[in-house]
């Protein structure tokens, strides 16, 4: 995909911590010109007010745009009212950039322009990353979108009745991993465990405390937000969790760190960790944390998930509950130079390379293309 001018359309906006929207963008702007469109400032209270649009420059290629909603509440109001004045906005948007038609409409929100007809586009895209049962109209955006793109089967599901997408599963950050570099850490264990991402209510913060307390000869490294964030307007772990796991002496909380440094503290540490609620799995059913863990080449201990069932477990180690998940940890501790052997290290980087980012925008591409001759 090449000299290409492509609208992303996000529901997080720019900003420190990175997921798959933001990872997208730059890997299309290295041979494209990408402008990402974070959601509405929410800045407008009267309707019609004079409608804001302003842009920035991330970088070559990459360009941040924002605006405010010619109405306040706008996903509030009815159908008809929502679609004409997205269209309006739309027109407004292109207007300012000087784009009469973009080669690509991508978007990854389900609440915002989900009519992707409002656009000027030669290919629009809806890809959907995650579930959104409290959307009124993301079926509007998977119909009128020209490819409907999603990250795993049981997403596909959701909407299989009505149109069947296409699986482009979450992609590796490659040339964001190899950026890693020896950091000090804290603790003063040999053995150290990270969990990273955004730490919201339905990780199992029980298990969590359970395997800290269980393995004072571990240190845990905490990476991510616990408060708000471009990825949260609200806080993400309870005061309660968070004053506990604190009172921990082997586990850390870091706090969000720069996309392009997550890698430095995954590959400083000997043991990834996800540990979803056993309620959540559905939801949590492809972790975009993922292929930096398996990049790192370490074992990487995680409650069940669906996107991965037919992994190896040489790849991802899957437990079916809590108890299985402790005795597990402490085997792996007990044996991580086993578990982390050179062999297995270089097949699970061998398996992140294999789903780079570059990699999924060449099948997107190849996808495209296959659309001019349907």
């Amino acid at each position: 995909m090449k000299n290409k001018v492509i609208l992303l359309i996000s529901p997080e906006p720019w900003g420190r911590n990175f997921v798959s929207k933001h990872h997208y963008a730059n890997y299309l702007a290295e041979s494209n010109l990408v402008y990402f469109l974070n959601p509405a400032d929410g800045s407008n209270k009267l309707p019609f007010q004079k409608f804001k649009i302003s842009k920035s420059t991330i970088k070559d290629g990459l360009i941040q745009v924002d605006y405010n909603n010619l109405l306040p509440k706008l996903n509030n109001l009815p159908l008809n009212i929502q679609k004409n004045t997205y269209k309006k906005q739309a027109q407004l948007i292109q207007q300012y950039l000087g784009i009469e038609c973009f080669d690509i409409v991508w978007s990854f929100d389900p609440n915002r322009f989900f009519d992707l007809n409002v656009w000027k586009t030669n290919t629009s895209i809806y890809h959907t990353v995650d579930f959104h049962p409290a959307s009124k109209y993301e079926r509007k955006a998977v119909e009128s979108a020209d490819l409907f793109l999603g990250v795993s089967n049981l997403i596909l599901k959701d909407h299989e009745n009505y149109r069947k997408g296409l699986l482009i599963p979450h992609a590796a950050d490659i040339n964001g991993f190899e950026s890693a570099k020896k950091i000090q850490l804290p603790g003063k264990n040999k053995i150290r465990a990270i969990y990273t991402g955004n730490f919201h209510r339905h990780i199992n913060y029980k298990l969590l405390l359970d395997i800290v307390q269980s393995n004072k000869d571990v240190d845990f490294i905490m990476v991510g937000p616990t408060a708000k964030s471009n990825l949260s307007t609200k806080n993400t772990i309870t005061d309660t969790a968070l004053s506990t796991l604190e009172q921990q002496e082997n586990l850390f909380f870091m706090g969000s760190v720069p996309a392009e440094d997550l890698m430095s503290f995954i590959s400083n540490c000997n043991i990834n960790l996800v540990l979803f609620k056993k309620e959540n799995e559905r939801i949590h059913c492809s972790p975009h944390k993922l292929m930096a863990y398996f990049y790192s080449g370490n074992v990487t201990l995680s409650n069940y998930i669906d996107a991965h069932k037919d992994t190896d477990n040489s790849i991802i180690l899957m437990c079916k509950d809590e108890s299985q998940t402790l005795v597990e940890f402490k085997k792996i501790k007990e044996n991580i130079n086993t578990y982390n052997s050179s062999l297995l290290k270089e097949k699970r980087r061998k398996y992140a390379l294999e789903n780079s980012y570059k990699h999924r925008i060449k099948k997107i591409d190849e996808l495209i293309q296959n659309l001019k001759y349907d």
